[in-house]
């Protein structure tokens, strides 16, 4: 492969990594957007029926999220790999996390419509993990590798956790 066909290579798949951020980052507005439309303000307090479907749906989506980072995790620490495969690995991972950051932050919002039905200690936990996949997001790879596995680890047993209390 040459120097140009290499570039254009690699052009093409940062174009096709922006597209896909912009296409997750409008179907997030999109789904906000209709919620409210319906009447599904997340930062009000909703029924407790309805709170607690919500949580089971966010729930079931973070621990799939958080499975993926778990079983992914093996190639983030290869660095005998062409850079371009580096960087899709990354991206994949940061859009995980983004995801897995608003799962979290509306988790934390229909568990505050539960409380007192749940535990603060629920509802801060959600809150201290949401806060460290923030962290993870902006942190540069040494810290992720790091870091990555025990973040997941304590994302999952807040699912179990959250199952636990709410249904």
């Amino acid at each position: 492969m040459s120097n140009a066909d290499s570039a254009s290579t690699i052009a093409s798949v940062l174009q096709s990594m922006t597209l896909l951020a912009t296409l997750s980052t409008a179907e997030d507005v999109r789904r906000s957007v209709a919620q409210r439309r319906a009447g599904l303000d997340p930062s009000a307090q909703e029924p407790p029926d309805r709170a607690r479907a919500s949580l089971r749906n966010a729930g079931d989506d973070l621990m799939d999220l958080l499975m993926q980072v778990m079983l992914g995790r093996m190639h983030l620490s290869h660095q005998d790999e062409r850079p371009i495969a580096a960087a899709v690995r990354h991206f994949d991972l940061l859009m995980k996390l983004r995801r897995a950051e608003r799962l979290l932050h509306s988790m934390h919002q229909r568990l505050l419509s539960l409380y007192p039905d749940v535990s603060e200690s629920l509802v801060e936990e959600a809150r201290s993990i949401h806060g460290e996949v923030e962290y993870l997001i902006e942190a540069d790879e040494e810290e992720v590798l790091a870091d990555l596995d025990v973040i997941a680890e304590r994302g999952i047993s807040f699912v179990v956790w959250v199952r636990h209390e709410v249904e």
